[in-house]
């Protein structure tokens, strides 16, 4: 089963997010959806539950989705990649530099979403079948 972290301070966009991820299903994979309203619930449903991908919204409390996602990669033992949903296409540097493995922008395209989440996905598992064998 595959978990993916849902991190934004409204229910809705949260909703949203699932909804175009739940297309993952489609391929085989079973997933379970976590959600968090801020980065502090988000740090400590990460390191009790171990997600497979973690999305995040740039605007999230209280430090914001840059610093939220440096946080996240800063977990030892944590090691999932990371979607940062961008309100801005500039900020496309941060997102880089505070270590996200994919960005994608607001409004949010389902397709685009997708695609980066099994891309991350796939790695995720072929990288740990590498280590495995």
């Amino acid at each position: 089963m595959t978990k993916i972290l849902l991190v934004a301070s409204q229910s809705s966009f949260r909703d949203r997010l699932r909804l175009a991820l739940e297309r993952l299903e489609a391929s085989g994979d079973e997933i379970e959806f976590l959600d968090a309203a801020n980065g502090n619930d988000a740090i400590a449903i990460a390191e009790a539950e171990f997600p497979d991908l973690v999305v995040v919204e740039v605007g999230v409390t209280p430090y914001g989705g840059f610093g939220l996602t440096r946080d996240l990669k800063a977990v030892p033992d944590l090691a999932c990649p990371v979607i940062i949903i961008l309100e801005r296409m500039q900020d496309e540097w941060l997102g880089r530099w505070c270590g996200a493995d994919a960005m994608v922008n607001q409004p949010v395209d389902p397709f685009a979403l997708t695609g980066a989440a099994r891309r991350l996905l796939e790695e995720d598992d072929a990288a740990l079948e590498e280590a495995t064998s």
